[in-house]
């Protein structure tokens, strides 16, 4: 079986938390101990799971970065869900389902944020491209805190593709775009798809064509844009207070 290091403490505490993938090996390097490294090894001791001390030198050298706060764990590789899961786990949510796609976003950082976004805001899954766009490493779990163990995500070849098996599903596609009319001022409706593009190119033209709507932040300043992973979050809290108002 392929194995993976990662780490960072929120990102070992909730892969032992959640109990979705095989853990092989803890590696503990730490020092001081708090809530969150006594709950990590407790849960570690509970699976049986063997527990290497480490020197940091060494845990930077296995997981190949400096920030993993002296604790790494030794696990199964990720495991993407199926499109053909989530598209029912957001048409059955009663409190409104949503889906977040990606668009060739690269940086691990961006999309570590916008995983945990879209978990905490309530989506139903998200979705990456298998190519040119930043997959679950150990960066983006870093970034994600961990949300990546809960979050069901897709991976996909062909976003346009994705988009129109997702219209066919009766989501409403959103795509994020500087010329698109407020989410503010736009009605949406359940099940619906947040479709957020690259950093520096947005959504591509085919991606952006095939959107049932383009929408935007009202901003005010000189500088161009919002950063795409606070752009996400902004139009993820306002889709997370529709799906309330939706349940009441």
């Amino acid at each position: 079986m392929s194995k993976e290091i990662l780490g960072g403490k929120n990102v070992v505490l909730e892969i032992l938390r959640a109990g979705r993938r095989t853990v092989f090996r803890l590696y503990w390097a730490r020092r001081a101990r708090d809530v969150s490294s006594e709950e990590i090894l407790s849960l570690a001791k509970k699976r049986g799971v063997a527990l290497q001390e480490s020197t940091p030198e060494k845990i930077s050298n296995l997981c190949a970065s400096q920030e993993h706060q002296g604790v790494a764990i030794e696990v199964s590789p990720f495991e993407y869900a199926e499109l053909s899961d989530v598209i029912p786990a957001a048409q059955k949510n009663p409190k409104g389902g949503f889906i977040v796609c990606l668009d060739e976003i690269q940086d691990p950082h961006n999309v570590g944020a916008l995983i945990r976004t879209a978990y905490l805001c309530g989506a139903s899954g998200m979705v990456l491209l298998k190519h040119r766009q930043a997959l679950i490493t150990n960066t983006v779990c870093k970034a994600a805190a961990g949300a990546q163990e809960y979050l069901p995500i897709v991976q996909e070849t062909n976003l346009v593709n994705t988009i129109q098996a997702l219209k066919k599903n009766d989501f409403l596609v959103v795509g994020a775009a500087g010329e698109g009319r407020s989410l503010y001022k736009e009605k949406l409706q359940f099940p619906c798809a947040l479709i957020l593009g690259s950093e520096g190119r947005g959504l591509r033209r085919l991606v952006r064509e095939n959107c049932d709507q383009l929408v935007s932040i009202p901003m005010e300043g000189k500088v161009g844009s919002f950063n795409v992973s606070v752009a996400g979050g902004i139009l993820m809290a306002e889709i997370a207070r529709r799906k309330a108002d939706v349940s009441k």
